[in-house]
């Protein structure tokens, strides 16, 4: 299993990089990020210049990606030894037309944990993810956890009661909840609980920064209620429905026969020999669901104003604030690498006859 793991993370390091360039390629595609910032009259030509050589786009876009990618100070030699780099190797990174080369380390690149700073925030990106991601688990934590919690639950008991009236009512409920569109339901929550009778907040969050922290989070469950209803729900529908076709199918398997006829109980034969196989197709929809879980809601972070990384990449995409959506585009590579090795993991340990070679 150890050789496994090491052979995916090593196959994960070129989808990384495929995933910056092609990423960092169509964010190009969009426009130039200093003109869509100053698009607006009065402003002098020369000031746009101006801008454009200190972010550096106007650079071939090789450079650029390789100076996001690593940084800019690799580019760069000291050639008289005073400790100030004079030249460059690839090419001159004067940034403020001045003539004179920047001090190296200027820009450190992604590969180093620096992200740039924020266009609208002018913030550095790290800590404004650092910040997001916190409400971002706490919200994808207790949805995933009741989610598939629960919809196990019900998909194993709706095997088990094959065409009866649990059966019938949870199979409706979850074909039902999965076509009603998210924003839709969250929009109906928001006016039933929250307009009209006026128990539930509206929406929004503490706000938690790094240097200030949140009350405790059972002084705040009245802003999670609805987020995480509308998050879990969906959870429950899907998982419930996979589970339930699961059981079905390995019920009605010899081994299950076997153990039946061997004088088993029906709820040993039930619950633990048919569900541990039935939940091999689970382990298969945990990578989306980890993904969905360090990722952010995009949709139920928006209604509910809910301050975390999917609401942080809406606003980002709308105000084109480039370092910011690249930075999330990053990390929602590397969290998707992460949730489909996590899957393949699950494997083995849900069924130990499953071997990696």
């Amino acid at each position: 299993m150890a050789q496994y793991i090491m052979r995916r993370l090593l196959q994960a390091i070129p989808t990384f990089f495929g995933i910056t360039i092609l990423s960092y390629a169509l964010m190009s595609l969009s426009g130039n990020p200093v003109r869509q910032l100053t698009f607006k009259p009065g402003v002098k030509p020369a000031d746009v210049a101006r801008l454009e050589a200190q972010f550096g786009v106007n650079d071939p876009l090789l450079v650029q990606y390789l100076r996001w990618l690593a940084g800019d100070d690799w580019m760069r030699w000291d050639s008289d030894g005073d400790g100030i780099s004079d030249g460059s190797v690839l090419i001159s990174l004067d940034a403020d037309n001045d003539g004179e080369p920047e001090p190296p380390g200027a820009k450190q690149g992604i590969l180093r944990g620096d992200f740039g700073f924020s266009f609208i925030k002018k913030r550095p990106v790290l800590d404004l993810i650092l910040e997001r991601a916190m409400p971002t688990l706490e919200l994808g934590l207790v949805s995933f956890v009741l989610g598939t919690g629960l919809g196990v639950v019900v998909g194993i008991l709706a095997a088990v009661f094959h065409r009866g009236w649990f059966d019938q009512i949870t199979r409706v409920l979850a074909v039902g909840l999965t076509a009603i569109p998210v924003f839709w339901f969250a929009l109906m929550l928001l006016l039933f609980f929250s307009v009209q009778l006026k128990i539930l907040p509206i929406g929004d969050r503490c706000a938690m920064t790094l240097e200030a922290s949140c009350p405790p989070i059972w002084q705040r469950l009245e802003y999670m209620v609805l987020p995480v209803f509308v998050l879990s729900i969906g959870g429950i529908a899907g998982y419930s429905r996979i589970m339930r076709a699961s059981m079905l199918d390995i019920i009605n398997q010899d081994f299950i026969r076997t153990a039946q006829s061997k004088g088993l109980s029906d709820r040993r034969v039930w619950y633990v020999h048919a569900a541990r196989n039935a939940m091999i197709p689970i382990a298969t929809s945990i990578g989306p669901a980890v993904l969905g879980l360090l990722g952010g809601a995009v949709i139920t972070e928006t209604i509910f104003n809910y301050p975390g990384l999917g609401l942080t990449s809406t606003q980002a995409a709308i105000s084109r604030d480039y370092p910011m959506v690249m930075a999330l585009t990053v990390y929602a590579a590397v969290t998707t690498i992460i949730g489909y090795l996590l899957s393949d993991i699950l494997y083995a340990v849900i069924d130990p006859r499953i071997r990696f070679s």
